[in-house]
């Protein structure tokens, strides 16, 4: 029996541990029932006492079940490549078996007296320890997920996984030695353990400097977006002076034909003016200034390549998000539908939706495309060598969305390219 409750224990220190590690990096997956996605504690802990009660396999296989676990577990709950998991599998793993080496490496200096006594309490501690490193983690990186699948998975995986080898060689050949022995190995897995922690705080450094990087191109691309806001709204300002300027005249003829007797003919002239100012008028209103002048300036952008543009609106007025993510979201958007519909020789429709419901914007586009779409991890993969400002659009898209807590989702399906998103 006491056996049995301390495998729970520390299956459940373990499971916690692996699960706060992922809720860090990863999105959970979206189940029909939402109660699903609150079992991947469960899984974790079944997983692991698997584990604990069965066979033990030589030494150097034992890190292959906690990553099959680990790995098998992540990708049931989580939206993340194979690939992808098994390098996070591997790094959890790495940074587990890292603490526990240098604790057994440390417990072995000890006498032997003292080694028995502290042997009962040796996976506790390293289980508490490793649970405590997972916590600085998770408060390291929260919020900053982006920042980590970014990275290839090639460096994510290569170094822990030679760190797991070296590790395990190292314990193994610790239980064999004399105490001199004894102390050069704890030394070796003390120094090991250092280069790792310099590991992981230079890839910390770069990821910072990556963020850094993408912030001022966020904003380098604010700027650019405001600047096509106000040159619009100007060039929008410029249009009703000329038409105010010419408001004299054109009542003065009206004025001169009534005087005339030409009722008929100031009648017809009316209504040739009516049409001409309701044309040159905004077709679209939601009750924000901002939204009204970008979805006007793309529906006649629209217009003029042969793009049909359908619009589902409703009043926006009480949209909190500010004038520049506005630009950003709508005219990255859009933008990337028109240039992917100019590609087509027949069938350029846009399906654009923007509504508040029940306190949560709704923003979709649908277009069609010419070429298949590849996707992954919610990202669109480019096939082709693009500039450096390629897929930029997107990730400001994204930044926004998540800035207010929202979630957005992109697919492919029978060439059509489809962009969802909901902002509280």
């Amino acid at each position: 029996m006491e056996i049995i409750i301390r495998c729970v224990i520390l299956s459940f220190l373990l499971s916690v541990s692996c699960k706060l590690f992922f809720d860090t990096l990863l999105p959970k997956r979206s189940f029909r029932f939402r109660w699903l996605r609150h079992l991947a504690l469960p899984t974790f802990m079944a997983g692991l006492l698997l584990i604990a009660f069965t066979p033990i396999p030589p030494f150097i296989f034992q890190p292959v079940r906690f990553v099959l676990v680990i790995l098998l577990t992540s990708l049931l709950y989580y939206e993340v490549s194979a690939v992808r998991s098994l390098a996070f599998s591997i790094l959890l793993c790495s940074i587990y078996w890292i603490t526990s080496a240098f604790l057994i490496s440390a417990l072995y200096l000890f006498p032997p007296p003292l080694r028995e006594n502290a042997n009962g309490t040796a996976e506790y501690i390293t289980d508490s320890i490793f649970l405590c490193l997972i916590l600085v983690f998770h408060f390291r990186f929260k919020g900053h997920s982006g920042k980590w699948l970014s990275l290839s998975w090639f460096p994510v995986s290569l170094f822990p996984l030679l760190s797991i080898i070296i590790i395990l060689s190292a314990s193994m050949i610790s239980e064999s030695q004399d105490a001199g022995s004894r102390q050069a190995t704890f030394i070796t897995v003390s120094g090991f353990a250092v280069i790792n922690v310099c590991y992981f705080y230079f890839i910390s450094q770069i990821l910072d400097k990556e963020e850094e990087a993408r912030r001022l191109r966020l904003v380098h691309e604010q700027t650019q977006n405001q600047m096509a806001l106000y040159r619009s709204m100007q060039k929008s300002y410029d249009l009703q002076r000329r038409q105010l300027h010419d408001y004299k005249n054109q009542l003065g003829c009206i004025q001169g034909m009534l005087e005339e007797g030409q009722a008929q003919n100031a009648l017809s002239y009316v209504s040739r003016l009516t049409g001409t100012l309701s044309q040159s008028d905004g077709l679209i209103n939601t009750g924000h200034d901002v939204v009204n002048i970008i979805l006007n300036r793309k529906y006649q952008e629209s217009a003029e390549k042969g793009i049909t543009m359908t619009l589902m609106l409703n009043d926006l007025s009480a949209l909190s998000i500010s004038e520049e993510e506005i630009v950003i979201l709508l005219g990255n958007l859009l933008d990337n539908a028109i240039a992917a519909c100019e590609k087509l020789d027949s069938h350029r429709i846009i399906r654009f939706k923007m509504t508040l419901e029940k306190g949560q914007l709704i923003l979709s586009v649908h277009n069609p495309v010419k070429e298949p779409v590849l996707i992954k991890d919610n990202r669109v993969v480019s096939r082709e060598r693009r500039g450096p400002r390629h897929g930029i659009g997107l990730m400001n898209v994204d930044s926004v969305i998540r800035k207010h807590g929202g979630d957005s989702v992109i697919k492919y399906d029978n060439g059509w390219f489809y962009f969802s998103a909901i902002i509280p």
